[in-house]
């Protein structure tokens, strides 16, 4: 009896040594998996900021009115190294972001740099060694200017897409690329159908990858949506004039101009004040679908379309919102909805500037870390930060599938 009591207790303090011993064996690996993890944020931060170094040298050495460039481009990009350090500083986020923890190397990296503009998020990319840049514009103008732009710069472009989402996913399908990430800044606010956007990326087959979309149409900053607000009233009620250097798909009319003038074109037969209620009740849309909107009143007398802001407002031949105001939440749901798991992230204040104002910024960037979401009333932009696992998504939808079946 006394040999099995002790036989027994001996197994449980054996037992109990393999548990303690395991779980220490697992803090181990899981601290070096850390610390192999920081090893490798800090060598990426190292990374960047020598990208960023060498592109903003070539950039503020660059003679831009010798440049073989459009109008337009040539005053964006003197706007952007006017600024140059804060800029490279906030696209060297974005790329951080886009490419920390990621299990592929930075040299085997597949990165789109979606609505690319003047090329500054490709380049700062390719300068960090990104081993593929794929750069995507719906301007055509754009895209030709960022051809010369990387020669110049010498930061080879070998993938340029001309086009909308759309014509990227038919790129990536015939050329049989799979990207690691997708990033942009100050191209969300003006993304005409966000939800199908963001439908379209997910059907991207056997992809594994992140979306980094930075945005300075914060709606949770209450002093920028109070400068923005005016500028959605003033395009939407007052006509402009041509500026030198102005892009060539931007409508000079008010919107709500443009609207009435569109739907007196497509009903003749509605009266003036038909005309004008229709052209209220259909601020945010585009053509085809106002043109919807006027097809659904002539049958019913009424239309279903509601504006969800009192403000936000987009060129009604172009679809391009004036800095849309977009709701976090209802992102977050759009995302999930499609498979992708998100954050909605608070951006930082770049300090590049005097002592002053770094002391300032650095002040409000430790408030905005503390206060977590909270932070995002005082941060000067957001990041909609999401992966997405093609598998997961599937069976994601599988399972939602099955539910809506056994109802």
């Amino acid at each position: 009896m006394t040999s099995l009591t002790v036989g027994a207790n001996g197994l449980a303090w054996w037992t109990a040594q393999r548990r303690t011993f395991g779980n220490i064996e697992g803090k181990i690996v899981m601290e070096k998996r850390n610390q192999a993890s920081g090893t490798e944020s800090k060598q990426l931060l190292d990374r960047v900021a020598s990208a960023r170094s060498r592109l903003c040298d070539k950039l503020i050495h660059l003679n831009i009115e010798s440049l073989d460039i459009s109008e337009y481009n040539q005053r964006y990009l003197e706007s952007k190294i006017a600024g140059i350090n804060d800029m490279l500083q906030l696209y060297g986020r974005l790329l951080y972001l886009s490419l920390n923890n990621s299990p592929v190397s930075p040299e085997n990296f597949v990165l789109v740099d979606y609505g690319g503009g003047s090329g500054l998020i490709s380049f700062l990319a390719l300068e960090m060694g990104v081993g593929t840049v794929i750069y995507n514009d719906i301007y055509d103008v754009s895209c030709a200017d960022v051809r010369r732009l990387s020669k110049v710069l010498g930061l080879t472009l070998d993938h340029v897409v001309c086009g909308d989402v759309d014509e990227l996913i038919l790129y990536l399908g015939e050329n049989s690329i799979f990207i690691n990430s997708i990033t942009s800044y100050d191209v969300l606010e003006h993304i005409y159908d966000v939800e199908s956007h963001f439908k379209k990326l997910a059907s991207l087959s056997g992809s594994q990858f992140r979306i980094v979309y930075g945005s300075g149409a914060n709606i949770a900053n209450l002093l920028y949506v109070h400068s923005v607000r005016k500028r959605q009233i003033e395009v939407e009620y007052k006509d402009r004039e041509k500026r030198p250097g102005q892009k060539g798909r931007d409508s000079l009319q008010a919107y709500l101009g443009a609207r009435k003038k569109m739907i007196s074109s497509y009903a003749p037969n509605l009266s003036s004040e038909q005309v004008e209620q229709l052209a209220c009740s259909t601020r945010g849309l585009i053509q085809r679908d106002i043109e919807k909107c006027v097809d659904e009143y002539r049958r019913q007398g009424r239309i279903t379309y509601h504006p969800g802001h009192p403000t936000n407002t987009c060129d009604p031949y172009t679809g391009n919102w004036c800095e849309h105001l977009l709701d976090f939440g209802w992102l977050e749901q759009i995302l999930e909805n499609e498979g992708f798991s998100v954050k909605i992230l608070a951006g930082r204040y770049n300090t590049s500037k005097s002592l002053l104002k770094k002391s300032v910024k650095l002040v409000f960037n430790a408030a905005i870390q503390i206060l977590g979401r909270w932070g995002m009333f005082a941060a000067p932009y957001y990041i909609v930060y999401a992966e997405f696992f093609a598998e997961k998504a599937a069976g994601s939808n599988r399972c939602s599938a099955a539910h809506e079946t056994s109802r």
